[in-house]
């Protein structure tokens, strides 16, 4: 198979890979990608967290790294919500 075909095949999994994944990019531009269910779960114990005083301060790495990230207008709602409750659980864990 030549190099075209194979970067074609390549692109094709890259792709089918991250159907269910959001981009996400920090402050120095380095970029990450999370599964998009584990986005939803941070962001409804972070929102959760943020409303309720009485709940336990949700803990995870994938909520450390969404707080890292860049909330900026490329994201969509969910994914802006989901960085802006990380960001609010680590500020209050510090």
């Amino acid at each position: 198979m030549n190099r075209r075909g194979q970067l074609g095949r390549l692109e094709a999994l890259e792709a089918a890979r991250n159907a269910h994944r959001m981009q996400f990019r920090t402050p120095a531009g380095r970029r990450f990608s999370v599964d998009i269910g584990d986005v939803m779960a941070i962001m409804m114990d972070g929102l959760g967290w943020l409303y309720d005083p009485t709940a336990d301060l949700p803990r995870s790495p994938v909520l450390e790294a969404l707080a890292t990230a860049v909330p900026d207008k490329e994201l969509g709602l969910i994914a802006q919500s989901a960085v802006i409750a990380a960001q609010k659980v680590m500020e209050a864990a510090r």
